[in-house]
């Protein structure tokens, strides 16, 4: 059960309907995005197994519109994609190979997550799902958490936070999530870091061999 719910959950936010976006606040985003999942999924297996990149086309297409993915890249990069980073290098040159690593490490994580997820999706069981509403005083200034309750063979259910930012648009995008305090932004993280040891701290060969960090290793993870 732990695994369908670590493939799927992420994917829960990321199926939103594409009407008034911006309009939304964190908690519909993600309330509204929920309702669309289970739609999403229940057409699929009617056609997925003749035309899978159908499915993976139509998760893509609707991805790009909810998922922050430079950001989440770039915090996955640490100092290697950070601002500070970036400001500190001395010439134009540097500068544009640090931008042409963020956009291809971008693209490289945003596609390992939509083909690893996209499948994990079809692993999602009909679930009652709650989505929590936000506290009365949330500070709606800056990143937001919203809570999911993901109901299981257990009694407890999953518990799955996303966090949100604010665009400049006004649209509210995933930028994290924590599934049962398993947090995927470090877990990439640190399997970034790991690779920039493995490659002797180059960055163009880490962001060549990048891969979704295993199943096994998220579950390692949520072991600890």
């Amino acid at each position: 059960m732990f695994k369908r719910i670590l493939l799927a959950a992420f994917m829960a936010v990321s199926l939103s309907a594409q009407v008034s976006a911006a309009q939304k606040g964190p908690y519909e985003v993600v309330a509204d995005t929920t309702q669309e999942l289970v739609k999403v999924i229940e057409g699929a297996r009617s056609y997925v197994d003749k035309d899978p990149e159908r499915f993976t086309g139509e998760v893509r297409r609707i991805m790009d519109d909810v998922v922050d993915f430079q950001s989440f890249a770039r915090g996955i990069m640490g100092k290697y994609g950070s601002r500070g980073y970036y400001e500190s290098l001395k010439t134009d040159a540097e500068r544009a190979k640090f931008r042409d690593r963020v956009m291809r490490f971008t693209n490289n994580f945003k596609d390992g997550l939509i083909n690893t997820y996209a499948k994990g999706l079809l692993g999602f069981n009909g679930n009652r799902i709650e989505v929590l509403p936000l506290a009365d005083d949330a500070d709606l200034s800056g990143s937001v958490g919203v809570r999911q309750n993901i109901y299981g063979e257990r009694a407890k259910p999953y518990q799955v936070m996303y966090t949100l930012r604010q665009g400049s648009d006004g649209s509210w995008k995933l930028r994290n999530v924590v599934i049962e305090g398993l947090n995927l932004g470090r877990i990439y993280q640190n399997q970034f870091d790991a690779a920039v040891k493995q490659y002797n701290g180059d960055i163009d060969k880490v962001i060549a061999n990048w891969t979704v960090a295993p199943q096994a290793v998220m579950e390692e993870q949520a072991a600890k």
